[in-house]
């Protein structure tokens, strides 16, 4: 029964090589299940993308009770929750054919709400200790985590784009090749939101309009095809696995949990403010490595 229920999971997601062990065995596990239960039910992707904002939202609020164990717990658990449910949209969409770009995006944008939601319940809990102050911090620590976010998302994106040949989901090369879906309000507001995600995306990475053209064009060469996957593959999947520890939904989202439930959620801000830091040395070694990539091609 387990060994078919992975099958059904491998072949809901895009690429092995972009997963987290954790999202493998955990988030996709228990997310093909609500996947296919909002299948049977004819719900969109983006109907349960509400739900886990919706659940998310719940879990942050709850963060504010850190002094009742079972209170800041039901709030991990719906923290948790808002993870399958956010990992079962994904996988529901591929499973009916109803994958896009705006999905991915409000993807992104729900996971900064929920987590909104997180640093506002649990840096209140705070409030005598710390004054106004903790929501400063709160603010610092939530834009950082908001940053890390895009990026590991970008890096993510480009990995499927160029090794698992997606034909959906790109990064676009510019922020103005981003158009609306309609002349509605809600068609400007999404609109807007995607248009700001892109912009955030392509300004905190190392990868030039120019560089991506070219990695673009030896990804779908059939002469560089596979030699590009080939190096690609060996300098960029050690690196995804920093991105992930550094600007990882996961390990935030656990972080957070811990944290919380010893009522200890200031730290878990200054450690994530500090753990920003880190960005540097792998960005650094992200656009040594795709240097090299383009130089192995050049020689040829």
């Amino acid at each position: 029964m387990f060994k078919k229920h992975f099958e059904e999971i491998y072949g809901s997601i895009k690429l092995l090589d972009v997963e987290e062990k954790f999202d493998i065995y955990f988030s996709r596990f228990f997310g093909l299940y609500f996947a296919k239960i909002g299948r049977y039910l004819s719900l969109t992707p983006t109907q349960v993308s509400l739900a886990s904002l919706f659940v998310g939202i719940i879990g942050g609020a709850l963060f504010y009770y850190q002094n009742d164990l079972w209170i800041v717990g039901t709030g991990c658990f719906c923290l948790v929750l808002a993870g399958v449910l956010d990992s079962s949209d994904g996988q529901l969409a591929r499973m009916t054919g109803q994958s896009t770009d705006l999905g991915r995006v409000i993807d992104g944008v729900i996971d900064n709400f929920v987590f909104a939601a997180v640093y506002i319940g649990g840096s209140a809990f705070f409030l005598e200790v710390y004054d106004w102050w903790i929501f400063l911090l709160a603010l610092a620590a939530g834009y950082a985590h908001s940053i890390k976010s895009t990026i590991y998302e970008f890096y993510k994106t480009e990995y499927l784009q160029l090794v698992g040949k997606t034909t959906t989901g790109h990064v676009p090369l510019s922020a103005d090749e981003v158009k609306a879906d309609g002349d509605k309000w809600y068609h400007k507001f999404l609109h807007a939101v995607y248009k700001d995600y892109t912009a955030k995306q392509l300004a905190y990475t190392t990868r030039t309009v120019e560089w991506r053209k070219q990695a673009i064009k030896l990804s779908q060469d059939e002469n560089t095809r596979d030699e590009f996957d080939k190096i690609y593959r060996r300098l960029n999947k050690p690196l995804l696995t920093w991105w992930a520890l550094v600007c990882g939904t996961n390990i935030h989202r656990t972080a957070a949990i811990v944290f919380a439930m010893i009522a200890r959620f200031d730290l878990y801000l200054w450690i994530s403010l500090i753990w920003t830091v880190v960005l540097i040395p792998i960005s650094i070694s992200q656009k040594i490595r795709d240097r090299k990539l383009l130089v192995a091609f050049e020689k040829n």
